[in-house]
């Protein structure tokens, strides 16, 4: 049963490395296929005075990946308004404590008490 958990702990946690380092993993593919894409997949083949070098291939497949992390945002946003509403049933009176907000004398900016004899200002002579 122990195995069954850190196996499935692994599982998710590649998942979720492998969604962050998604970026990373396509440029890092394309520089290693830079010979293959521009050669095969460019888009610009036909045109040799761009010096494309298949980076059209590879701004294609960024911004498919931008438009694909945005619609999994997307979900993620409806299925936790869906499953979590703003204002939860689930709140007990119990936790609903009121606050005392008193200010304290220092903060009211008003004179506390009767002005010492110690405090003038100095005499001109």
């Amino acid at each position: 049963m122990k195995i069954c958990r850190k196996l499935i702990a692994v599982v998710l946690l590649v998942g979720v490395m492998a969604n962050c380092f998604n970026y990373w993993i396509v440029s890092t593919s394309y520089h290693f296929n830079k010979a293959y894409i521009s050669s095969v997949l460019c888009t610009n083949k036909d045109k040799p005075a761009l010096h494309c070098e298949g980076k059209c291939f590879l701004d294609i497949k960024l911004k498919e990946l931008e438009q694909k992390s945005k619609q999994e945002q997307e979900h993620v946003k409806r299925v936790i308004e869906t499953v979590a509403p703003e204002k939860p049933l689930l709140v007990f009176k119990t936790f609903e404590t009121e606050v005392e907000t008193t200010v304290p004398h220092y903060l009211q900016q008003k004179p506390v008490g009767k002005t010492s004899t110690i405090f003038h200002p100095p005499k001109v002579a």
